[in-house]
């Protein structure tokens, strides 16, 4: 597990799986029970400050980074799984923190069903 990271969840994570992944032994923090309706920016400045990793569906934080060049945030886990279920969300989110030895610290982590692609942030540039 990447035991030594924190997490950072966007609001599109469900609450119930970010209170399982913490049961499980995860760091983990809820921007929907930490910081509500907080804008992506301030999301990316947050992870650049206090060295967390954010989880998001949310394209946004792409187009923030690659078209508009805004920020260099610490990690960032954009799933582009199609979220059929909690429970799915969950099981797919334990394999990739607990299971899998990638790398997210600097990186921009696409992760698909059946792939998963890490782009160096300081390359993005």
């Amino acid at each position: 597990m990447n035991n030594s990271h924190i997490f950072l969840a966007d609001e599109n994570i469900p609450l119930s799986v970010i209170k399982q992944l913490r049961k499980e032994g995860c760091k983990i923090i809820s921007v929907t029970e930490e910081f509500k309706s907080l804008s992506d920016k301030k999301i990316l400045e947050l992870s650049s400050e206090n060295k967390w990793i954010i989880i998001t569906f949310d394209r946004d934080f792409g187009d923030l980074i690659f078209k508009q060049n805004y920020g260099k945030p610490f990690g960032i886990i954009f799933l582009r799984i199609i979220p059929k279920s909690p429970n799915y969300i969950l099981q797919f989110l334990k394999w990739l923190l607990m299971q899998t030895s990638i790398s997210f610290e600097g990186n921009f982590v696409v992760v698909n069903t059946d792939k998963v692609r890490t782009i160096k942030i300081d390359d993005i540039r």
